[in-house]
This record gives C-alpha cells, sequence and structure tokens, in this order.
C-alpha cells in the first residue's frame, strides 16, 4: 500500500523519486503522490525535509506575497485562529513489509470530541506493504523554530477506517482536545462553486489556510469525491475542508492541480458519505449539529463567544470570502 496523497504532478527532483522507490511507489502511482516523505531518523522534531506540488493559485500568488496564509499572522481572538486551533500535522514512521525499510510520512488531521484524530486511511494504511509502527499529532506548529508546538502521540492502529473513502481515524493520547478544542463535521451537501477553506500543513511546514481561488469546482462527478480548486502540497493530506458554516464537509486526500489547465482540481471525500460509512463520527456529528438546551432564563442570553470545539459561523462576506474575494476572481 502506498502512502498516496495524489497529484499529477512534481516539482521534486532526485530525493523525491529516491522517497517514491522506498515507499514501494509506482511511476504513476509516484507521479500522484502528496504525502511528504522524511528521514524516520528525524520523528519527533518540527522541522520536516521538503516536498512540493501547486496549482495556478501559487502562480498567481507568487507575485503578491503567496497563496498560503499563515496562521502564526491571526490574532489569537479570531475566529479563523479558532477554527485553526483543532488541526495539526500527523507525523508517522512506517515499516515496509517486504524490505524492512523504516521510512516516515506527514499529513494533516483534525481533533475531535473523543480525542479522535481524523486523517485520510493512506496516511494510516492499514494494508499492503507499509504498517504504521508509531504516529504522533503536532499541535500548534505556528512557526518553523516549532515554539510552543506540544506533540500527543496516536494508536497507529484505526479504530475506524474506509481505504476507498480514504479516512482513517484513530485516538490520541494525553487529552489534546481539553487544550485545542474539537473541530466541527458537518454531512451538508456541497454544490459546485461553493467557497471553501483548507486549513493544513504542507509540506510539513508551520500550519496555514488555503482561502484564495480555493472553491469546488462547478462540475462534479458522481461519488463521494468532491473535486476542489485549492492550492496543497505533500503534507496536506487528511485535512479538512470547511464551507462557509465553519464546520467540515470534505476530507481532502489527492493532489491534481495543473497550472497550465484549468479544468485540472484536486479531490476530497464528501463528509456525507464518510459519515454514513463511520458509527463514531456520524454519533460524533449528530451530536455536534442538536442544539444546546433551551434555558428558563428571564433575560435571553447573549450569544455564545467562539470556542475551540466550533467558533460561531461568520456573517456573510465572512472568512471564506473577503471583500467577495473569489466571487472577483472568478469575474463576477
Amino acid at each position: 500500500m502506498a502512502i498516496s496523497h495524489r497529484t499529477r504532478r512534481s516539482t521534486t527532483g532526485g530525493t523525491w523519486r529516491i522517497s517514491c522507490l522506498i515507499l514501494g511507489l509506482g511511476a504513476a502511482d509516484a507521479a500522484r503522490a502528496q504525502s511528504v516523505g522524511f528521514d524516520p531518523a528525524d520523528y519527533g522534531r518540527a522541522q520536516l525535509p521538503l516536498r512540493q506540488t501547486t496549482g495556478d493559485a501559487a502562480a498567481v500568488i507568487d507575485r503578491n506575497k503567496g497563496a498560503f496564509e499563515p496562521i502564526a499572522e491571526l490574532d489569537p481572538r479570531d475566529g479563523l485562529a479558532a477554527l485553526a486551533r483543532p488541526i495539526g500535522r500527523v507525523d508517522i514512521v512506517l515499516r515496509n513489509a517486504r524490505t524492512g525499510q523504516m521510512v516516515g510520512a506527514s499529513c494533516t488531521g483534525a481533533l475531535l470530541p473523543g480525542d479522535y484524530v481524523l486523517t485520510n486511511h493512506h496516511c494510516l494504511p492499514q494494508s499492503g506493504d507499509l504498517t504504521p509502527v508509531k504516529a504522533s499529532i503536532l499541535m500548534d506548529y505556528l512557526t518553523l523554530d516549532g515554539q510552543g508546538a506540544r506533540r500527543f502521540e496516536i494508536d497507529p492502529k484505526p479504530v475506524e477506517f474506509d481505504a476507498r473513502l480514504d479516512y482513517a481515524l484513530a485516538r490520541a493520547a494525553g487529552s489534546p482536545t481539553a487544550t485545542y478544542g474539537a473541530a466541527r463535521l458537518s454531512g451538508e451537501a456541497v454544490p459546485g462553486n461553493r467557497s471553501m477553506l483548507v486549513i493544513h500543513h504542507p509540506l510539513g511546514r508551520p500550519k496555514v489556510m488555503s482561502r484564495f481561488r480555493c472553491f469546488a469546482l462547478k462540475e462534479q462527478g458522481e461519488g463521494p469525491d468532491l473535486r476542489h480548486r485549492c492550492d496543497t502540497l505533500g503534507g496536506s493530506s487528511g485535512s479538512l475542508m470547511f464551507d462557509a458554516s465553519v464546520a467540515g464537509v470534505a476530507l481532502h486526500k489527492e493532489g491534481g492541480l495543473d497550472p497550465k489547465d484549468p479544468s485540472s482540481f484536486n479531490s476530497a471525500t464528501r463528509l456525507s458519505a464518510i459519515l454514513g460509512r463511520s458509527r463514531v463520527l456520524s454519533e460524533i456529528a449528530a451530536r455536534q449539529g442538536r442544539p444546546p438546551a433551551a434555558t428558563a432564563a428571564a433575560d435571553p442570553a447573549p450569544p455564545p463567544a467562539a470556542s475551540p470545539s466550533g467558533p460561531a459561523a461568520p456573517a456573510p462576506g465572512g472568512p471564506l470570502d473577503p471583500a467577495r474575494m473569489n466571487a472577483i476572481l472568478r469575474g463576477r
């Protein structure tokens, strides 16, 4: 089983090809792989080696200071900072059953109630030649020096997984949700052209968000996959995709953007499909979607402040589409 956040294009050189050979990827799969590899001797460190591939948004933003917005630059009281808080970097060491080789990989994951971590199955594979032997999630990794980041061990054997839907749900030790809260899930349908937001650790680097030209493709295929145009890199596998309800509605899994092909797209799995398969996640989403119990207070209570487990939804024209940026860029 290859670690396979897939993309059709890569700009890395010999080191990337060597990593693909170690991971046992064929030429076709290797060209699409977007998990970021690292030397297993570096496991536990904050700063990891780089692997890279981007879509056309990066070319546009290259002239305008960059497509990925660092979470570290947000005011901690900002709603987007609260939304990003339960997102962390998932680091894994795997053993190749055929060769005995130990390899490292990095993805993105989200904390959920019960101290679960949601990521891609190809990040914590349960079939094929690669077997996870240890894993962890690095929280609050906001700057290259790793100052203020905390690591929590993850059980490398997921409590739930599905290779076709490419999701894995594993338990974290140390009660990380007590500090970082939990992401909110939704099975809401995602129509084409919906503005979106991805919070992730591309290349295993400090946490960023993609919202520039980040939207669901107008033309969607049948089945559980969601086609989108949000820029990602190796290491972005397993990142939740949020819509204007600031709930996760899809789980990013594959690259595919080609800067020369405006019809190209990245792929995610719709949360509606995953919730239909996962007992644990469907129960979590049902609890999160339930309105709080009514109280008999004489005066109406003030609206609740944003919490780590799910900040309040933004007003129209909010963080997913500031100043109608996406509409303007799409010529509307």
